[in-house]
């Protein structure tokens, strides 16, 4: 309740019964505007810093995952939110703020064009450039110790307070093992092992973690590490899972295990829990199962099946519970309804239903999680061009 009241104090609501952004920040200094240092936007630091990464078109989903840490948000703790972009609009920045913003959550958004030095990232599949920023983060917040980074594809559940004040000395950073991931090379994926053994040089490739939910020590990195150190593994190859291998070559299973409640998987597909994530060690499957009876973190991670196209997917009324009071609710709406029913979603939903329906049951028949035939299939794919990301 405490959290809505602050929101309807921050709205101006207009004559048409429509609500009117304001264009200045609550909790931060001067109008929005998309800074180029951290210290133009005019936030404490004092407390709780939480980063996201997003775009212009990301944005709407981002703005659910905001609406859950306010409503997750102590009113006894001080939260910045800092959002790394290059394309975020300045009407979407307003709107955000304003409904974001409290006295207790404040918001900024960062430039990383600048960061990036004229660096061109290599993406593929459904990851998209700004997945990288989070490797740009200790260098853009240089006062600050530590942050959570947080993907835009979540929503929060416990105050993420709590995972601010784990301890991180002597690491780059605490997260949860990649349940999805050691599931894969555990048998549904013969290839990934290999991937993570000989690519990353992981000394054990079964501490491999998840990286959208992060708590980065921002001061060992910089400590460690440069900002072309960075930028240079970026652009060294393609890795497969982009940011998150360099992430793991760098920390190599030396980080703060968290709870897997601070970053639950969606049972994606309905394929992660019982046919990937079946296959990894007992311990993974149970820390997965109790993470679900309680997550502090929902993470809608995968190419498809997220909540804003199929709100029927797994654990996606988590999001449409905090999108019924976001920024954008609107426009979330009118893309469902795009997706649901115009040609062009349509088709797409044919093409998904074929391929995780048809397709995939038949491949998992014929070639059964840990056979040399299907490590053999899925390695043709690869050399042909097929991404299995």
């Amino acid at each position: 309740a405490s959290a809505a009241n602050r929101r309807q104090q921050s709205i101006v609501t207009s004559g048409s019964g429509g609500l009117m952004p304001s264009i200045t920040s609550v909790g931060s200094k001067g109008p929005v505007r998309l800074s180029h240092t951290a210290d133009e936007m005019g936030l404490s630091f004092s407390d709780v810093v939480i980063v996201f990464a997003s775009n212009e078109y990301f944005a709407p989903y981002m703005a659910v995952a905001l609406e859950s840490v306010v409503e997750a948000a102590s009113p006894e703790r001080h939260y910045d939110i800092v959002i790394l972009t290059r394309d975020i609009t300045q009407q979407t920045m307003e709107t955000l703020v304003t409904h974001v913003g409290s006295s207790n959550v404040s918001i900024g958004f960062l430039d990383a064009e600048s960061a990036l030095q004229g660096t061109k990232l290599p993406h593929h599949g459904h990851f998209r450039p700004e997945t990288f920023f989070r490797l740009l983060a200790p260098w853009m917040l240089p006062h600050c110790d530590k942050a959570i980074y947080l993907d835009s594809d979540l929503v929060v559940l416990d105050d993420p307070a709590r995972l601010f004040d784990i301890g991180v000395d002597g690491y780059l950073l605490a997260a949860t093992r990649d349940a999805d991931t050691i599931g894969q090379l555990e048998g549904y994926d013969h290839t990934v092992g290999p991937y993570l053994a000989d690519d990353l040089g992981l000394s054990d490739p079964y501490q491999y973690f998840q990286a959208g939910v992060l708590l980065l020590n921002l001061k060992a990195f910089r400590h460690i590490f440069t900002i072309e150190d960075m930028l240079r593994l970026s652009t060294v190859r393609v890795w497969r899972w982009l940011d998150q291998d360099i992430l793991n070559i760098l920390a190599d299973g030396k980080y703060v295990r968290l709870d897997m409640r601070w970053n639950t998987l969606m049972d994606w597909k309905a394929l992660r829990r019982d046919h990937i994530i079946a296959q990894a060690p007992q311990d993974i499957r149970s820390q997965y199962d109790a993470a679900r009876d309680d997550p502090a973190i929902v993470h809608f991670a995968g190419p498809d099946d997220r909540p804003w196209d199929y709100p029927d997917c797994d654990m996606g009324d988590y999001f449409w519970r905090f999108a019924q009071r976001s920024a954008f609710l609107d426009v979330l709406e009118q893309r469902l309804d795009s997706s649901q029913h115009s040609a062009r979603g349509r088709l797409n939903r044919v093409k998904v239903d074929v391929i995780f329906k048809g397709i995939m049951p038949a491949f998992d028949r014929i070639c059964p999680p840990g056979s040399k035939r299907r490590t053999r299939v899925i390695q043709g794919y690869v050399a042909i061009g097929g991404d299995i990301t």
